[in-house]
């Protein structure tokens, strides 16, 4: 018994000793395996969209599409808000709401900038993405476009398919984030025809303008009435009231930030996009994946981030003459040889 008894002790030391010094490779291996709730949980995504905006066909959907795609590719466990407040203190509670229960708070629209600039530093924990919007705080992905880049060619396009040298232009709201749309419009159209007349017209001087499609109609019957025959709509979901105007009169119209061509087959001469759906789905994979880049970004025409749209919705109305020439200016930005002016130039109209 007495050789057993210290046998057994020996034993219990050795195994004792073997898993304090001999087992560090067992014990990394079960520690790494072992999931952790921040890989198993799903990153908490919150949309707010600006305004009631969803179904406008552009700005709004082609944020959505972005968010989707993340939701069905990534995983993300996503919220969306309707109908933002353009009231600021409600949009601080909006925003404040948002980031108390999630990982990442995606917004857009000129009217958030104020009140995320205010929001985002109460919690450095929560990540923030704003499109449209230049704000440098150290958790805010704020992502732009060079729209006056875009705009610019989709502008030349118009001054060479007009035949009455009349060209339009109807924006949703007149504040900063339009008026590169505008200088960027003009500058095609002059780079193409300089003695074209242009028709400038704002549906508002703030964001309600947006939400106005019956005032965006009688203002593009106007123009249409006084021989344009070529309209930018950049009104969002108002724009669909320039794209009853068309219809009505027959004239042409350019849709924005995302591919309208379809609207009215024909008539929508082409589209000024943005890729703002692939550059709301990249950054919140960059989230996923834990390499979310902060700061002001801006994506043009040689990044791939604006563009004219070209289909079979719009093709038969497009010369390989226009495609041509267009394609020729596209190439003169990529290198530099253009630059497109962002800031506006008063008189507007030129008739």
């Amino acid at each position: 018994m007495k050789i057993f008894c210290i046998f057994r002790t020996y034993l219990f030391l050795g195994l004792a000793l073997l898993l304090i010094c001999g087992c560090d490779s067992i014990q990394k291996t079960i520690v790494t395996e072992l999931p952790t709730e921040s890989d198993t949980a799903p990153l908490r995504v919150t949309v707010l969209y600006p305004g009631d905006c969803i179904g406008d066909g552009s700005y709004c959907d082609s944020i959505q599409s972005g968010a989707k795609r993340a939701e069905a590719e990534l995983g993300i466990q996503l919220t969306e808000v309707f109908g933002m407040d353009d009231d600021d203190s409600l949009l601080d509670a909006q925003l404040r709401e948002a980031a108390q229960s999630s990982d990442m708070v995606l917004t857009a629209g000129y009217q958030t900038g104020e009140p995320l600039a205010r929001v985002a530093p109460e919690f450095p924990e929560v990540h923030f993405a704003i499109v449209d919007v230049v704000l440098e705080e150290p958790n805010v992905a704020a992502i732009n476009y060079k729209a006056n880049e875009g705009s610019f060619l989709v502008g030349a396009i118009a001054a060479l398919k007009s035949e009455t040298g009349k060209i339009g232009y109807v924006g949703g709201a007149d504040v900063p984030l339009l008026h590169g749309f505008e200088a960027g419009y003009v500058a095609g159209v002059q780079a193409v025809n300089p003695e074209a007349a242009l028709s400038i017209e704002y549906i508002s001087l703030e964001a309600d303008g947006f939400r106005q499609p019956d005032k965006a109609q009688e203002l593009a019957l106007a123009q249409y009435a006084n021989g344009v025959d070529v309209i930018y709509a950049v009104a969002g979901g108002a724009g669909m009231g320039v794209i009853g105007a068309a219809k009505s009169a027959e004239k042409y119209v350019i849709w924005v930030d995302s591919n309208g061509n379809h609207l009215i087959p024909g008539f929508v001469l082409t589209s000024m996009v943005k890729q703002i759906g692939d550059s709301v789905f990249g950054v919140l994979r960059e989230a996923t994946e834990g390499n979310l880049m902060m700061g002001v970004r801006y994506f043009g025409v040689a990044e791939g981030g604006v563009d004219y749209a070209v289909d079979e919705h719009n093709q038969p109305v497009l010369s390989d003459e226009i495609l041509t020439t267009v394609e020729a200016l596209k190439a003169q930005i990529i290198s530099g040889e253009i630059v497109v002016p962002n800031s506006i130039s008063l008189p507007r109209s030129t008739e």
